[in-house]
């Protein structure tokens, strides 16, 4: 699937077939149309229809199950489609989304870090001191973050590798790790200490870092 495929955006960009998509993904055997319909609460005939795009789209495979003893119409059985696919599918999507951000690059970095203050201040707050609540936040977005230091004594720092946005943040820096950092600022402040977090894209191959400190670096 190449990511400029205009059925994928058509597809992700309506929020019924995301919901559906994200049914299928937590399902652990494939579903029909009238189990999804239950699930995510529309009407059949609606459930089908995004059904169909999201087979043309490549996101979904479909299957049909035969009737027991022969009789009847066969079953259709839908499943999301592997992982690597839906993976270009969501990336695309991060693309198409940074280019409604703003005409240029501080507009976009602006509305992105807001957004991630906005996500951030939502988000539980997770126990511990700031250095284990960035490295809590930092896993849950899914890095594999490393203590390199003890933030507790004033200062320190988290490295992030395996960064599970690298393809989007290499082509829009601006939006993606400017979310990471409004997300780092409401952490912070959360915890008392606005200006503390400070990412910073792109130390080394594949890695970035979070400085910690009690004030922002």
């Amino acid at each position: 699937m190449e990511s400029s495929d205009p059925g994928v955006h058509k597809a992700l960009a309506v929020p019924a077939r995301r919901a559906l998509l994200a049914a299928l993904t937590d399902a652990a055997e494939p579903l029909d149309n009238r189990q999804l319909a239950e699930l995510v609460g529309q009407h059949i005939t609606t459930v089908r229809h995004h059904l169909t795009a999201l087979v043309q789209a490549g996101l979904v495979e479909v299957r049909q199950e035969e009737p027991t003893g022969g009789r009847g119409r066969p079953r259709l059985l839908y499943a999301a489609a592997p992982v690597r696919e839906q993976l270009v599918a969501y990336r695309t999507l991060v693309d198409v989304l940074a280019l409604g951000l703003g005409d240029s690059r501080g507009e976009r970095a602006q509305r992105a870090g807001e957004a991630g203050r906005l996500w951030g201040a939502t988000e539980q707050a997770a126990d511990g001191s700031l250095t284990e609540q960035v490295m809590a936040a930092a896993d849950g977005w899914g890095f594999e973050p490393e203590l390199r230091t003890d933030g507790d004594a004033g200062g320190g720092e988290v490295l992030l590798h395996g960064c599970p946005f690298q393809h989007n943040a290499e082509r829009n820096p601006e939006v993606v790790c400017s979310v990471h950092q409004g997300l780092l600022d409401a952490i912070a402040e959360r915890a008392g200490q606005p200006g503390a977090l400070r990412l910073h894209p792109f130390v080394g191959p594949h890695v970035c870092s979070i400085s910690i400190g009690r004030r922002g670096n």
